[in-house]
């Protein structure tokens, strides 16, 4: 079906194929492991916590302006509007380039709307409020209204994560060395969510890795109290499939829920989380807790 208006995203929302639908792009991430560039979407991610587990440090790299007028310039040609779901500006400078190429294009396509989203999410948490957004455009919402709703629903999009090596976090600034050697020693898994400002924020530690996923569980059966979640709930692993099958059955069984859906932790994001990390992301409450 055709829209008078596209959305686009990026690698981050780790959004399934299998939900894609036309006028709908997924903007790439080049990230860069042991020296050489590759395109996130051709990279085997067994292959990749692989090389993480053996230690390679992968670094990504933001989408800059050129890149995003390249993008949008065709549909602005064709008389389509724009709304960009972006990755939180608190963790990228992604947002800023996605500006930047809108200010720029508008004065080429001053009749054209295109209006970037700071989703302030990330991985499942933007991935849940693009599948929204495609269910809102597919229902006829408007393009003013369909923003109005984002805008809204990006407050409720929670991603409740937990990691298997905090090494990872270090390295990214979210921990001390010391906190990481030691909570890595003592087997303390943290329990992580990104917070309303977009950004990662550690709410409680665990001992164990089933304690972790259980501890999750219950978060979303306290934050998700009110909220119809039954179309849609996300699980992803970084190559740890075992335990996301065990989540997603706990939740299955908890709420009833039969659209529970397990992928891989896009590389991009994995970067950062480190291999075996859990993501779990739904509708709720609180997100600063």
């Amino acid at each position: 079906m055709a829209y008078d208006y596209v959305i686009i995203s990026d690698a981050t929302c780790n959004l399934s194929k299998k939900f894609y639908e036309e006028d709908f792009e997924v903007l790439p991430m080049d990230l860069v492991v042991d020296g050489k560039i590759y395109n996130s979407e051709k990279l085997s991610p067994v292959e990749y916590y692989d090389k993480m587990r053996d230690g390679a440090l992968p670094t990504s790299s933001l989408i800059n302006t050129a890149t995003f007028e390249d993008c949008f310039t065709p549909y602005l040609e064709k008389g389509k509007d724009i709304i960009f779901i972006c990755f939180s500006a608190a963790m990228s400078g992604s947002y800023k380039a996605a500006l930047d190429a809108r200010d720029e294009l508008l004065k080429s396509f001053p009749d054209r709307k295109l209006y970037v989203v700071d989703s302030k999410c990330a991985s499942g948490g933007e991935g849940l409020l693009v599948f929204h957004a495609l269910k809102l455009r597919a229902n006829g919402t408007s393009y003013d209204a369909l923003i109005s709703e984002i805008e809204h629903l990006k407050d409720h999009c929670r991603h409740d994560f937990t990691v298997s090596n905090l090494f990872h976090l270090y390295r990214g600034g979210r921990l001390s060395k010391t906190a990481a050697v030691v909570g890595t020693a003592m087997q303390v898994k943290p329990l992580l969510i990104v917070d309303y400002e977009g950004r990662l924020s550690a709410v409680s530690k665990v001992m164990g890795r089933k304690t972790a996923l259980k501890a999750l569980v219950d978060k979303m059966i306290e934050k998700s109290e009110g909220y119809d979640n039954s179309s849609f709930v996300y699980i992803e692993h970084a190559d740890c499939e075992a335990d996301a099958l065990y989540l997603q059955e706990r939740i299955k069984e908890k709420f009833g829920y039969k659209n529970v859906v397990v992928e891989f932790i896009n590389p991009v994001i994995g970067a950062h989380l480190g291999p075996d990390a859990i993501v779990l992301s739904y509708l709720g409450k609180d997100k600063n807790k």
